[in-house]
């Protein structure tokens, strides 16, 4: 049975809120649909996951804010320093999107999603929506976001 990777990585605790609402969406879609779209779907922080370990994970959702300028949330700062170097293990035949949170008051604005996204393309896992920048104002774009991931995601988990 497929499985829905849901990574987030914060500092406010906003990249969380969203992780939990895409959690409730996956589970709610495979309520509705019953036996005809049977996934899991799993939850983490990315303070707990390794690199290698996207390895094992065919569909990976990463919601992650950037914090000061640019850089990642303090509690999977390991994870992207690592993320950002890697050149294993191979993400070939993995699906993913990224959804980055930030501040356009920086002139990074969200340089560490940015750089997320370029790490899973660089180690060949295949982007099935196209990384979105939230700005403060996330809750009044976050609907049309997720509609439009569940559209390109759906027919993956099935």
């Amino acid at each position: 049975m497929p499985t829905l990777n849901v990574l987030f990585g914060t500092e406010s605790g906003n990249s969380e809120k969203l992780a939990s609402s895409i959690e409730l969406t996956a589970k709610e879609i495979t309520k509705i649909a019953g036996d005809k779209a049977k996934f899991d779907v799993v939850r983490k922080n990315l303070k707990d996951v390794k690199v290698d370990d996207l390895a094992s994970m065919e569909n990976i959702i990463v919601v992650i804010s950037t914090w000061g300028e640019g850089d990642p949330p303090g509690s999977c700062e390991k994870f992207c320093k690592d993320l950002f170097k890697a050149s294993s293990p191979s993400l070939a035949g993995k699906n993913y999107a990224v959804l980055a949170m930030g501040d356009k008051s920086y002139a990074d604005f969200c340089g560490c999603g940015r750089r997320v996204d370029e790490a899973l393309a660089k180690l060949g896992a295949s982007s099935i929506l196209a990384r979105k920048d939230f700005d403060l104002d996330f809750a009044a774009h976050y609907e049309n976001w997720a509609v439009e991931l569940f559209t390109n995601l759906t027919p993956k988990l099935v």
